[in-house]
C-alpha cells in the first residue's frame, strides 16, 4: 500500500505511524533506524504544529486551521512531509510537493 508512494518523483521513504510514534508500516530506501527517527520526529513535530495552529486560530479568529491536515519541513536537500499519520522523506531536487501531498492524503484515508 505504501510502496506505491515510492514511485512518486523524489520520495525515498514513507511510513504510517501510530499516535505514540510506533511504525505500523514502512517502505523505502533508508535504514530501519532512520525510519524510526523519522517517525519520532513526525510525532513530536505534529504535536508542536497542532499547538501552534490552535494558538494561531485563536488569535487570528480565522477558522479552518485546526485540526492540522499536513505539514512540511524543507531542508537544503531533503524534506519530510506528513498528512494525518503518513510521513514521507523526499529529495528536493526531484520532488513535486503538491502531487506528493495529494498522494499522502489519499493514502491516509485507505
Amino acid at each position: 500500500m505504501l510502496k506505491r508512494l515510492l514511485v512518486l518523483d523524489g520520495v525515498v521513504a514513507v511510513c504510517r505511524v501510530q499516535d505514540d510514534g510506533a511504525i505500523i508500516d514502512s517502505a523505502g530506501l533508508i535504514s530501519d533506524e532512520m525510519m524510526t527517527q523519522m517517525a519520532h520526529f513526525a510525532l513530536w513535530y505534529r504535536r508542536i504544529i497542532s499547538g501552534n495552529s490552535d494558538v494561531f486560530s485563536l488569535f487570528s479568529q480565522m477558522n479552518g486551521w485546526t485540526p492540522v491536515r499536513g505539514w512540511i519541513v524543507k531542508g537544503a536537500a531533503m524534506s519530510v512531509l506528513s498528512v494525518a499519520n503518513i510521513v514521507a522523506m523526499v529529495e528536493n531536487k526531484d520532488a513535486a510537493f503538491n502531487p506528493i501531498f495529494a498522494a499522502l492524503e489519499e493514502a491516509a484515508h485507505e
